[in-house]
């Protein structure tokens, strides 16, 4: 697996004033504008102190109190609070401009004016909290929106690097650089983190479907990309002027993270279908290509067999060497047409045109016809037949299944030396039904004998061993047509072991008589 590291500018500089700064200054100046409401209220209540009663007033100071909690918050309201009691008793409770009450019931007075405005103020500072919270809420999903929204439509890995940079510098003045487990892509750009940052990335996504990593380092936070399959990458986050980093900001980063992992994951699909498209589509041409050129190869194949044979008839009769040479053809022709005839079969079997004519049969008619058709590929080898006397019917179509038991017949036979013994094995278990081919040769030269199964695929790249390598494709085409499994494993005597599994099934209790001797071919 790959890695695709891409790289972000570094943040613009202006406007690097930290968020705690800003915070400071705006609470001092918030300190301030609940006193400067104060003096105004007080301002304005002078020349309104004779006209106005005392009740008049303590209202004047209560909207002071709440303007400061709606505007700077709770901590300005309260100090309103105080102010506007100390205030009200120093310019308009007698004796003016001293803190002494002359008369005590407006001690009580006070102390509820206190009193009422520390709630006010309270009340006043926490519906402004819940209102900036639903404020700040409302920006964070329209910023998570927008992010989604441009997440979305990116079919790149490089589109996803640009989406994230441009939001984390834009809201969090931070730079990014993104990892992405993607096969397809390679490093953009060297990397400008530090070797342990870019270890701990890689460590984090190493972390296969774990719960995701999150490491500090110097100010940076490294954050796995989870998708909802697996972790598709990593992310680093520095900010240099503030390495800190608020609640507000981590509950936004981790939400950015997710959309980052689903979209990465979103594209990691994208270029496997796409890829399996393209294998679908070249399988089909391909499949087609054969067809065509099997139709177009067996007429004169035919003919050439034909020839060679005929050649035997002619007068004056022809010389050895002459007889020999028309023999050789044949033989030739012969191999070419069986050849063309897995080619057509093979394509036939994929495309799903042949049409399975299932009967139940015992499996010693099949291998009978089977070891009939190849004698004379048998003919230097020992054959050894193990079928129990209990063995059920098998039901399957009896043409195809002979097809595969040949093919795997004359395969054995053909790489094997002479004086070799091959077995055919039929063996009867409770769910499943086993037709076993092996052989005591040499075995198999390679260490994934499964992938001898594939089209053109030979044990030996360079062999004098005449093929194509299509015959075992065939054989698994046809066994799966019939919802079965075949594979290859080394024998108990060394060699090769090809064997096939059915489902096993109850046969009928009394099956038609013509049921045994109708048989099917390939269309």
């Amino acid at each position: 697996m790959a890695y695709s590291h891409c790289v972000t500018n570094p943040a613009p500089k202006k406007n690097s004033q930290s968020p705690a700064s800003r915070t400071r200054t705006t609470g001092a100046g918030a300190w301030l504008g609940a006193i400067t409401i104060c003096v105004a209220a007080t301002l304005i209540g002078l020349p309104l102190a004779g006209s106005l009663d005392a009740a008049s007033l303590v209202l004047l100071f209560m909207l002071a109190v709440v303007l400061s909690g709606a505007r700077f918050g709770r901590g300005p309201a309260v100090l309103a609070a105080c102010l506007s009691v100390l205030l009200f008793n120093v310019v308009f409770v007698e004796p003016r401009f001293s803190l002494a009450v002359a008369d005590e019931r407006l001690v009580f007075t006070l102390g509820m004016m206190l009193l009422v405005g520390l709630i006010v103020g309270h009340l006043t500072a926490s519906l402004r909290a819940q209102a900036r919270a639903a404020s700040d809420g409302e920006r964070l999903v329209r910023r998570l929106y927008d992010i989604s929204r441009e997440l979305g439509t990116a079919l790149t890995v490089q589109q996803v690097d640009e989406v994230a940079r441009q939001f984390m510098r834009a809201q969090l003045a931070a730079q990014v650089s993104l990892w992405a487990r993607n096969p397809s892509a390679a490093r953009v750009t060297p990397s400008p983190v530090s070797e342990t940052l870019e270890a701990r990335a890689a460590e984090v996504m190493q972390q296969g479907g774990q719960q995701p990593v999150e490491l500090r380092d110097g100010g940076a936070l490294v954050i796995a990309l989870q998708g909802p399959m697996a972790i598709r990458g990593a992310m680093v986050l520095q900010r240099p002027q503030e390495p800190s980093w608020r609640d507000s900001e981590r509950r936004l980063i981790d939400a950015c993270a997710a959309l980052i992992g689903s979209a990465l994951e979103r594209i990691h699909y994208i270029e496997v279908a796409r890829d399996s498209a393209v294998e679908i589509e070249g399988e089909r041409l391909r499949n087609v290509l054969l067809s065509g050129i099997s139709h177009d190869l067996r007429t004169p194949l035919a003919s050439l067999v034909g020839l060679a044979e005929s050649l035997a008839l002619t007068r004056p009769s022809p010389s050895l060497q002459q007889a020999s040479i028309a023999q050789s053809i044949a033989g030739s022709a012969r191999r070419m047409g069986a050849m063309v005839n897995n080619l057509l079969d093979l394509a036939r079997v994929e495309s799903g045109k042949v049409h399975l004519r299932l009967e139940w049969l015992p499996v010693e008619e099949v291998i009978g016809t089977s070891v009939a058709a190849c004698e004379s590929a048998l003919v230097h080898h020992h054959l050894h037949i193990q079928v129990p006397d209990d063995m059920p019917l098998f039901r399957f179509d009896a043409v195809l299944i002979e097809r595969v038991l040949v093919n795997l017949l004359e395969n054995a036979a053909k790489y094997t030396p002479s004086g070799a013994t091959i077995t055919i094995e039929a063996v009867s278990y409770p769910d499943e039904l086993w037709l076993c081919v092996s052989d005591d040769g040499p075995g198999f030269r390679s260490s994934r004998p499964q992938d001898l199964f594939r089209k053109f695929e030979r044990g030996a790249r360079e062999s004098a061993t005449p093929g194509a390598g299509l015959g075992l494709a065939l054989c698994r085409a046809i066994v799966e047509a019939h919802g079965g499994t075949i594979r290859a494993e080394a024998a108990a005597s060394g060699g090769a072991r090809f064997v096939m599994a059915f489902a096993r099934r109850a046969p009928p209790d009394m099956p038609p008589e013509d049921s045994l001797t109708s048989r099917s071919c390939l269309p």
